[in-house]
């Protein structure tokens, strides 16, 4: 069951809609994103990552965009791991700590399939509420009002792939708790990794 460019932008409702697919969590996700143009120019040349620590995503998460902070501020766990971050994500003076770094890419859906609605479901919840997540099946028949809950329950979107075209039976919740703010920026960054690869990959075709 194959995703094309036309389901993903009619799954956002978006003309717009960039897509990239990778592996989250050892199964198969188009993640539905819009690239942040400052953020990228920051990581431009492929060297600066901040990898996959998570410590590291949530002392810039207790940082504020762009505002100076005391070190002595922080919590003593965060002092710890600031020393590990990245110079390019922040900059440090006079006892003081400003961040830099945001997350290169807005997520705005993370699209999972399935042979059917409950195996498609089970992908889709087991990437937690990192971002807005889709179901993608086969179309529904009498299971349509229970996937329809369940998807529903699960803040989980749903949607049938019939033919050529997709049609949405659930919306979404978009709404992602700051508990997850971290998983959701380290996603970013393996979302943006995915698109420098892939794009670079396309500049130098197979013979």
């Amino acid at each position: 069951m194959e995703l094309r460019s036309h389901h993903v932008r009619a799954l956002v409702g978006s003309a717009e809609a960039r897509a990239v697919d990778l592996c989250v969590r050892g199964g198969a996700v188009t993640a539905v994103y819009r690239p942040v143009a400052e953020q990228g120019r920051l990581r431009a040349g492929g060297s600066r990552v901040l990898g996959s620590r998570l410590g590291l995503y949530q002392v810039l998460q207790a940082l504020p965009l762009g505002e100076w902070v005391p070190v002595d501020a922080l919590t003593e766990r965060e002092q710890r791991i600031l020393p590990a971050l990245p110079a390019w994500t922040r900059s440090r003076r006079s006892g003081r700590v400003l961040r830099i770094a945001d997350t290169p890419v807005r997520l705005d859906l993370l699209v999972t399939r399935g042979e059917g609605w409950l195996d498609a479901l089970d992908r889709a919840c087991v990437l937690g509420p990192v971002a807005p997540r889709t179901a993608v099946c086969p179309p529904l028949g009498e299971d349509r009002e229970r996937a329809c809950l369940e998807a529903d329950f699960y803040g989980v979107g749903l949607a049938e792939l019939d033919g050529d075209g997709v049609r949405v039976l659930v919306r979404p919740r978009t709404e992602v708790p700051e508990s997850a703010a971290a998983l959701r920026w380290r996603l970013a960054e393996r979302v943006h990794r995915a698109v420098e690869e892939r794009n670079s990959s396309s500049l130098f075709p197979a013979q």
